[in-house]
């Protein structure tokens, strides 16, 4: 039998700040990881953090009054919004960021020109509470690099080389700005190097990955152990206290006790098929992004020795849009179509109707997805666009275009008429459907959907467009066309916990020496997120409140 302090199960960001902070104050902790990487869903995110009255956002002069992000956030979320959660969130979010950047290696920037996503709730803020990581030099990790879980290649350059989001102007203008080559060239060249050296990948890490990289640091200075390829398989409870947990390792069933509590930080369910089919529209047709691991176990493990879930949320996932190529060999590649094209003028999205379904430059175009029933839908656009701006899988410059229409996942024709009759649409209801458009677009006001009428929309267009950023004509043969599906990003169902991330039982009662943060604890969103960077948010500030509640606990 192992004895510790702390356990904490997962490591994604919430998993990996919370056995950080515990370790600062202390404690002796350790980490155990079911995969065979570290960094969870946090690696493969965007890797912001929406932090309202953060001391980066004072010092850039975007300080805020007392109270206005609590009644933006209230009257986003509703009446079902756990105001003692928010009340906490709060008051750790700020001051988490700095206890991070004072005693770990995360540091993070104020991210200039991105609002919150609902414009018209009091308190909304056009830039200021977005955060980013800073690019992080894997080498600094050492031989842990190889232990760190890759990013989604789809982010990545041809070749793998990472690119973040200030480097994307750079690459769709590379071809037409000496000084926007200049920058692609250096990424390239130190990517090469990268290489030659024999490094798993190149050593420049940005968004997420830099998020868990910086984390990962953190956590080994800290001094936590840190187990990989060691699934949990329960908790121990001794009267109604969970004292520790049983984890696989090498082979053999381990007892790890835990003086002061276990943490669970699981990644949620979204890879768990029946849990979707239970909790996610649309089970059939989804497609989730998160890694592997996230199946479940934190929430049945905690459930088991008697937890519960925290009642209705508006939705049960953050989600995403997502595209999918299936490859001859079996494997699969998918795309979340999050900023980098189907916001941009000259795209449009329709559904099996060849009807325009909502608004494409919207952070949420699945919810409209599947309110009206548009499952699965294609973007469509012209030869103008793909080469400008890329779809999907094909980047800016229309790079890898002609290998996507070969592997079937862009389909093209030289009419509308003709694209509708290759994807199954009737022919004069898309063309119908794009002649409007195109006159909306002409006129830049979009009278169906109000795409563009909000500030939240312009970050997915492009703002050296006008008269609307994100409205453009789709006329220029050939056309295009892409298959998308609701994918999620993330879970929102979770255990119920209270403000110090312990769970609660079934009387509203802490189940003594358990805690649940990221995504095995309901998102306070319950849903509906306010802005960019909100899922990560929580993971690291609720990681945060747990590590500090643990070196309190007697």
């Amino acid at each position: 039998m192992i004895e510790k302090d702390v356990v904490v199960v997962g490591s994604g960001g919430a998993g990996l700040t919370a056995a950080t902070v515990a370790a600062r104050h202390g404690l002796d902790v350790l980490l155990a990881e079911k995969t065979a990487w570290f960094g969870g869903t946090t690696a493969l995110s965007g890797g912001g953090v929406w932090v309202p009255g953060s001391t980066l956002a004072t010092q850039a002069g975007l300080g805020e009054a007392a109270g206005t992000a609590a009644r933006y956030v209230h009257e986003v979320v509703g009446p079902t919004l756990r105001a003692d959660l928010l009340e906490a969130f709060l008051d750790a979010a700020p001051r988490m960021v700095d206890f991070l950047h004072a005693h770990t290696a995360v540091r993070f920037a104020v991210q200039r020109g991105f609002a919150d996503w609902h414009p018209a709730a009091s308190g909304f803020s056009r830039e200021g509470r977005l955060l980013v990581p800073l690019e992080y030099d894997a080498r600094e990790l050492g031989p842990h690099f190889a232990q760190l879980r890759p990013p989604l290649t789809e982010f990545n350059a041809p070749g793998g080389m990472m690119i973040g989001l200030a480097d994307m102007g750079h690459a769709a203008n590379a071809t037409r700005s000496f000084a926007a080559f200049r920058h692609m060239a250096r990424l390239a060249l130190r990517f090469g190097l990268d290489r030659l050296a024999r490094h798993p990948r190149g050593t420049r890490l940005t968004m997420g990955n830099a998020l868990a990289a910086r984390l990962l640091r953190s956590a080994l200075d800290a001094g936590v152990t840190l187990w990989r390829q060691a699934p949990m398989q329960r908790l121990l409870v001794e009267q109604g206290r969970v004292t520790g947990v049983v984890l696989q390792r090498g082979g053999e069933q381990l007892e790890v006790r835990a003086r002061r509590g276990v943490v669970l930080a699981t990644g949620g369910f979204s890879a768990n098929s029946e849990m979707r089919r239970q909790f996610i529209p649309y089970a059939e047709h989804h497609v989730s992004l998160v890694p592997e691991g996230n199946t479940g176990d934190g929430l049945a493990a905690a459930r088991a020795a008697g937890g519960r879930f925290d009642g209705e949320n508006l939705s049960n996932a953050g989600w995403v849009v997502v595209s999918v190529l299936q490859r001859a060999d079996g494997s699969v590649r998918k795309f979340p179509h999050l900023f980098l094209d189907r916001g941009k003028p000259g795209c449009i999205a329709v559904n099996a109707q060849g009807k325009r379904f909502g608004n494409e430059s919207a952070t949420n175009l699945v919810e409209p997805m599947h309110r009206s029933g548009s499952v699965p839908a294609y973007l469509v656009c012209d030869e103008a666009f793909i080469h400008r701006y890329g779809l999907g899988l094909v980047r800016p410059g229309g790079w890898g275009l002609r290998r996507m229409i070969a592997e079937g996942y862009i389909v093209t024709a030289p009419t509308l008429q003709a694209l509708a009759a290759a994807i199954g649409v009737p022919p004069h209801a898309l063309e119908a459907t794009v002649n409007r458009f195109n006159g909306q677009a002409e006129r830049g006001v979009d009278e169906d959907f109000e795409r563009g009428n909000a500030r939240a929309d312009h970050v997915m267009g492009d703002p050296s467009h006008g008269p609307n950023p994100c409205l453009g004509p789709v006329h220029k043969a050939p056309f295009y066309a892409l298959k998308v599906f609701p994918g999620d990003s993330t879970t929102t169902v979770g255990l119920r916990v209270d403000a110090r991330a312990r769970v609660l039982d079934m009387q509203d009662a802490p189940v003594p020496g358990l805690y649940a943060i990221g995504l095995d604890m309901n998102s306070l969103w319950r849903g509906r997120a306010p802005g960019n960077g909100a899922n990560n948010t929580l993971s690291l500030t609720f990681g945060f409140i747990a590590g500090h509640a643990l070196a309190g606990a007697a």
